[in-house]
């Protein structure tokens, strides 16, 4: 639904006007200060889609919980929420000298500024340092990953994936990082948007994952051509087989299991097809076989290729 002209302007949401201060966040993506400031407010949340309701604690900045995107919703999570008795709340400063100090990361993005700036109070002057240690010295990362991934803030272990990501050896691998990253994937804990998550997560895995990551990745990989998911987990399979030779026989049972379901109509083989060739071209890839894909892909030829490996 088109949030700003349905459900906000609703007359209905009118016992909910006087029961909280209501903050209206719009980012335009160009990287202006007003834009890296509304940046800065939706990655303390933990957003990264939009358009997001959340009720926060005035003095905690806790979530208290998500409207949903119905008049019932909005007006059932509002009553739930409760704040309790409160002093004067210093919210507002501690998020300006908070702000203040991601700024002069921004400004000044060197590895020792953000080693001390790794344990900041405020998560996002911890993000800022994350994605400077991430680009510059990963290891650092890396060396705190259990840590560091159960940071309830999807931005945060969006950054600390990626940091694995660029740190890890793609011709060993690291066990421990791997089990940690499996976790996330299978279950990721408190996400706001738990795909993108899997997603990072298993992108991880492609470079420092083993034969026992498969069983994690391989539902995935099986996920259908509308999640982004399916496709990275079909290359992080194929990155884990080449790395560990343990890996190649449940990769190829993965995989082969892989084939998307057959399109309904001329529109969806539009995107099922070449799903379907990205399997197999995997597969031929991994095996060394060459198998011919059909010229109709159908249930009966989806069959034979799941059972030519």
């Amino acid at each position: 639904m088109v949030v700003e002209g349905q459900l906000l302007p609703n007359p209905a949401l009118r016992p909910a006007y006087d029961k909280a201060a209501w903050l209206y966040v719009y980012r335009d993506f160009t990287a202006s200060d007003e834009d890296r400031a509304a940046e800065r407010t939706c990655l303390r949340f933990g957003m990264t889609s939009y358009p997001q309701h959340l009720l926060i604690h005035p003095e905690t900045l806790a979530r208290l919980g998500d409207t949903g995107r119905s008049v019932e919703s909005f007006l059932a999570a509002v009553d739930r929420a409760k704040v309790g008795k409160m002093g004067t709340t210093d919210a507002f400063e501690r998020i300006s000298t908070a702000d203040a100090r991601a700024i002069a990361l921004e400004k000044s993005p060197t590895v020792a500024a953000a080693r001390k700036a790794i344990d900041d109070p405020d998560v996002v002057v911890r993000l800022r340092a994350l994605a400077i240690l991430a680009e510059k010295e990963p290891s650092v990362v890396a060396a705190r990953a259990e840590e560091l991934l159960a940071f309830p803030n999807d931005p945060f272990r969006y950054e600390v994936c990626r940091a694995i990501a660029k740190w890890a050896d793609p011709k060993k691998g690291d066990a421990k990082c791997a089990r940690l990253l499996e976790k996330v994937a299978a279950a990721p804990k408190e996400s706001l948007n738990p795909n993108v998550l899997r997603i990072e997560s298993v992108k991880a895995l492609a470079a420092c994952g083993d034969a026992e990551s498969v069983a994690t990745i391989a539902p995935f990989a099986a996920g259908g051509w509308r999640n982004g998911l399916t496709g990275v987990s079909i290359d992080a399979l194929l990155a884990i087989a080449a790395r560990d030779a343990k890996a190649k026989a449940p990769v190829t049972a993965a995989l082969a299991a892989a084939f998307p379901e057959p399109a309904a109509d001329d529109a969806e083989a539009k995107q099922v097809d070449p799903l379907a060739r990205r399997v197999h071209g995997a597969l031929e890839k991994l095996t060394g076989k060459k198998v011919r894909f059909p010229s109709t892909y159908d249930a009966k030829t989806r069959k034979a290729l799941a059972e030519a490996w």
